[in-house]
């Protein structure tokens, strides 16, 4: 991220209106931490990195769920990136969780079946763990499917970001130094920092921007892998 960029973000990071959204997250998250056993779901973009600080913040313990979608659809420097930067966090109980069922087949052409897997194995480690809470980076203004599923919460998950605005996300990340995946230096500046996202090698809802084609373009070393 340029200079000016972060001086911009800064610069945002001392509005009133941002400071009261971190403060009415913190007091969200140290009463559901202190009525619930909670976990972070953690997929290593801006949002989940925002949340998974404000929640070890908040309880130093709390654990943390992550999900390893598999070469064909996370390049392993980047996988190997966001669980080098969980740690960074603070991440002392990081649960990282996969299945082998992800490197079979083509999963772009598989997608249900592949989240299929991913709810069934979520579901199997909450009973694991007795997670009670599932906290997840979900903000409203990111896309429309998001916008309806903060309204309609799946039971047992909560949504502390839903209000959040991509400049909260990096003011956030700027004014607390926090370390994030370096394909956002990448799209940042080319796309914009509101439409850089770190969901695109794995997230089917954001195909129809054409996102496997500017991640194969941009990150051609990871094409095929």
């Amino acid at each position: 991220m340029d200079v000016q960029t972060r001086k911009t973000f800064l610069l945002w990071s001392k509005r009133p209106e941002y400071r009261e959204k971190v403060t009415a997250t913190r007091i969200q998250l140290y009463e559901l931490t202190r009525k619930y056993k909670c976990v972070v779901a953690y997929s290593g973009g801006k949002d989940s990195t925002v949340l998974l600080d404000l929640a070890l913040k908040t309880q130093p313990d709390i654990s943390v769920y992550h999900w390893d979608h598999g070469s064909q659809l996370m390049p392993r420097e980047i996988e190997k990136e966001v669980i080098e930067n969980a740690y960074k966090l603070g991440a002392k109980n990081l649960v990282v969780n996969s299945s082998l069922a992800v490197e079979r087949g083509d999963m772009r052409e598989n997608w249900k079946g592949w989240y299929g897997i991913f709810w069934a194995s979520l579901a199997k480690k909450v009973r694991e763990y007795g997670w009670e809470i599932q906290l997840v980076g979900l903000r409203a203004d990111e896309s429309c499917k998001r916008r309806a599923k903060v309204s309609n919460p799946t039971k047992g998950e909560v949504y502390p970001l839903a209000d959040w605005g991509w400049r909260d996300v990096w003011a956030y990340i700027v004014s607390n130094n926090l370390p994030y995946p370096r394909m956002y230096d990448v799209y940042g500046p080319l796309l914009g920092w509101d439409k850089a996202r770190f969901v695109t090698f794995f997230d089917m809802e954001f195909e129809k921007f054409g996102s496997p084609y500017l991640d194969g373009f941009f990150f051609p070393q990871y094409r095929n892998k």
